[in-house]
């Protein structure tokens, strides 16, 4: 138990100890009444102020004595509960979980209680007890106690219900394949590709002749073939910190589930921290996906222990298999960055580091009459440590924002 002074107690203490000091100097019976009075006031609440705190500890309880919750990072869930006691007894709660507000505030005992738990961060969380504040009378004290509540709390990471609806996708897909979802397609076109071995059955009138006589043997040029409506999903790997990481990885896998499920082709270009673009495309639907989805949970370092606890139990050993099956090497084709203005694109960023690529990225699709979206997680500052960072990393996105704007690039906040 640890018994504080409050403000009002701090100037009742001030006031006896200036009455008895004018008795002291003037002989002042009145003063002298008043000054014994204040000194009885504050012996009172103090002893009232024991005796509650006392009171809690021997008969109060919290009902249900503990909870166990599964939150994704992001979200909130709210838990009532109740601390009952023979007594109506007035006082204040904090979590040991800076993320849990408990209203109302203060509480009469008897009465229900909710706790709000707000976590931004994945992980894993455990506490055992409650800290209760009591007041006493005139609040001149308070006391703290803490009282036996068991919190076991699991967050889930932004990104892994995203992986798992794409998981299922992946899964519905079965052993067939679409069409390969990229913007520039292999096939018939005006733009030179590359040159390959002859197939039975191919085009003769797309023989490479001179390749064929260097050779000797049968080779064929392919050509890109524009299919339209293509999209490029550019995933800017840069980020503050574990929550900005968590948010845009989860906002990439998102867009491509999304362009997955409708069909639509799309390539997908990673920026390194060092500004290096590298543009993938790949063999089918369900290699695009899972790729996407070992990139969004490699960069977030999710413990795939979380996905076995979290989808049933016989899909468990088929996510091994998917997460496990093919490296990217087996699943991607590395492109030149030039493939980025050919088609729409839609940007995955935190807006960090030099953005001359970003902007060199507008002034190409612009010249296309192609389009730019840049999605941006909202509350950049969620990484900052101190209140001055905070300030700062908001203040940053604002210009950064408005500089978008006037360049005449789309923005979302995620």
């Amino acid at each position: 138990m640890k018994v504080k002074i409050r403000p009002a107690g701090k100037a009742l203490i001030l006031s006896s100890l200036t009455l008895i000091l004018l008795h002291a100097i003037f002989v002042d019976a009145l003063i002298m009444a008043v000054a014994l009075i204040l000194a009885l006031a504050l012996s009172l609440s103090f002893i009232t102020v024991t005796w509650r705190v006392k009171e809690l500890i021997k008969h109060a309880s919290i009902k249900p004595s503990s909870i166990e919750l599964k939150i994704v990072a992001g979200r909130s869930e709210k838990v009532e509960a109740k601390v009952e006691h023979r007594r109506s007894l007035r006082v204040r709660f904090k979590h040991p979980l800076r993320f849990c507000t408990i209203k109302p505030q203060p509480y009469i005992t008897g009465h229900t209680l909710t706790m709000e738990f707000s976590p931004k961060l994945a992980g894993i969380y455990e506490t055992n007890e409650l800290e209760v504040e009591v007041e006493s009378p005139l609040k001149a004290f308070s006391a703290i106690v803490k009282l036996p509540f068991k919190v076991s709390l699991t967050v889930l990471p932004r990104v892994l219900p995203v992986a798992i609806k794409a998981l299922e996708l992946i899964a519905s897909l079965g052993t067939t394949t679409r069409e390969v979802p990229s913007p520039m397609l292999i096939g018939l076109g005006t733009e030179y590709a590359e040159t390959r071995d002859y197939l039975p059955g191919e085009d003769l009138r797309r023989i490479d002749w001179k390749a064929t006589a260097r050779l000797q043997r049968l080779m064929v040029k392919k050509y890109h073939q524009d299919v339209g409506g293509g999209v490029n999903v550019v995933y800017d790997l840069k980020t503050a910190g574990p929550v900005s990481r968590d948010m845009v990885a989860a906002e990439f896998l998102r867009v491509v589930l999304a362009l997955t499920e409708q069909g639509a082709p799309y390539t997908i270009t990673l920026v390194s921290e060092s500004e290096k673009l590298e543009t993938l495309a790949f063999k089918d639907a369900r290699a695009a996906l899972l790729t996407a989805i070992k990139y969004a949970l490699k960069t977030v370092e999710v413990d795939v222990g979380f996905l076995y606890d979290t989808i049933a139990p016989h899909s468990a050993k088929e996510v091994a298999r998917l997460l496990t099956s093919m490296s990217f090497e087996e699943l991607v084709e590395v492109k030149e960055p030039r493939f980025l203005e050919d088609a729409d694109a839609i940007v995955i960023t935190c807006l960090l580091g030099d953005l001359t690529w970003l902007m060199d990225l507008n002034e190409k699709l612009r010249a296309k009459s192609r389009q730019l979206i840049v999605h941006v997680p909202g509350k950049v500052w969620l990484d900052s440590s101190t209140l001055e960072e905070a300030y700062e990393a908001y203040n940053r996105q604002l210009k950064l924002l408005a500089m978008l704007k006037k360049n005449g690039i789309e923005v979302k906040i995620i």
